[in-house]
Order: structure tokens, then sequence, then C-alpha cells
């Protein structure tokens, strides 16, 4: 199914789905035998379904239905604090990809979007930031992630901007201390099949090197 009629979003490894009611839609239903989605009819209900989802840990996910997507995500958004975020998917010239590693977990170069900063450039800036190295160069983009998080019991839902980057410098990784970053590296294909696993769910398909 093509990825422009869902949307996944992560907490923790759980999920909820947001999905576009159209055509594809109903004969992905169809062909995969899924239970039938919740059916978004009013944000109450939206709001509902998400104190239940939260209140028990042994729902994997949930999913919602609208025919038009961007205002199924709009409504979505409204029962959080919403936040956007850029990042890095940065090969050097071996086709190796920066990783960073944030309390013991395999993670990627990002951060929070500034008041009226360009997504792009603040890709960059987190990347020079958390890593040490200037020089970079964006050479396409990737799908957003997104995931859920509790601050101080406040819903919040971070949606991420991916940038495909390339660095041919020879600069020396430093690992941003602050920010609690104990560690930043180049890795190849074999390396990154070993924190595929150990990475967040919703950053696993983005550990891999690309062309």
């Amino acid at each position: 199914m093509n990825n422009q009629h869902k949307i996944t979003i992560y907490y923790n490894d759980r999920e909820i789905i947001l999905w576009e009611n159209s055509p594809e839609f109903e004969k992905l239903v169809e062909n995969l035998k899924i239970d039938e989605p919740f059916v978004h009819k009013c944000s109450d209900r939206m709001f509902n379904i998400l104190d239940v989802f939260f209140d028990n840990p042994n729902i994997e996910n949930i999913s919602f239905e609208y025919p038009d997507l961007n205002k199924l995500f709009y409504d979505f958004k409204s029962h959080f604090k919403y936040i956007e975020a850029a990042g890095g998917l940065v090969k050097n010239k071996n086709n190796e990809l920066l990783v960073i590693h944030r309390f013991g977990i395999p993670d990627l170069p990002k951060g929070k979007i500034e008041p009226n900063e360009n997504p792009k450039k603040a890709a960059i800036r987190e990347v020079e930031e958390e890593c040490g190295i200037t020089g970079l160069k964006i050479t396409g983009e990737a799908e957003p992630s997104y995931h859920i998080y509790f601050n101080k019991g406040k819903r919040t839902l971070k949606k991420t901007l991916w940038f495909r980057m390339v660095y041919s410098g020879k600069e020396m990784l430093i690992p941003q201390a602050e920010e609690d970053i104990t560690k930043a590296e180049w890795c190849n294909a074999e390396k990154l099949k070993e924190y595929r696993n150990k990475t967040y769910k919703n950053l696993r398909k983005y550990f891999q090197t690309y062309d």
C-alpha cells in the first residue's frame, strides 16, 4: 500500500495507524483480512478511544480511518501537544550511515525545529551540533516519523522530518555530551542490521544504507 494512504504513529512499541478510507484502503482490508479499524466520526470519539489505548498497555494497536487523511491527522494532533523536529540520514563516501547513541540506545541525529526556522536548516544544525561535523549537503527527503511520549503528564506528539544528506569531509565525530549523546559513529550495513533491533521501533526503517 502506498504510504500516502496511512500514517503510523508509535507509542513505545505500540502503534496508532491513521488510514485514508480510499479504494486502495478497502482493497488492503479485504486482502489482508485485518480487523475493521475504528471509524473516525467525531473528535469526541477519538478522545475516548485514545484514553482506552493509553490506559490499557495490552492493546498493541488501534486504527482510525477517514476519507481525508490530512483532516484525520489534524483532528488527531489536536489531542496532543504537537512538536515538529528535523533530522539527518547522513551517509559518507563509504555509504555508511551516521548513528548516535543516546541513553545507551542507537539513534539518529535530530532535534526540535526552532520558531520560524527552515526544516532543512534545522536538520543540518542538529547534525552539526550533535555530531560535531560541518559541510553537510542535503540530497533528498525521507518519510517523516511520528511518536508519542508523555512530558510532565502531558501527551506529546512529535513529527520528525528526515532529510538525506551526504558528508565528504574528514572531521572527527564529536558526540554532544550535554544532549546525553555518548557516541557517534559511521555504520556499515552489518552494523546497521545489529542496531536495527536495538533502536526505537519508529526509527528501524531508517537503519539502512541507501544509494
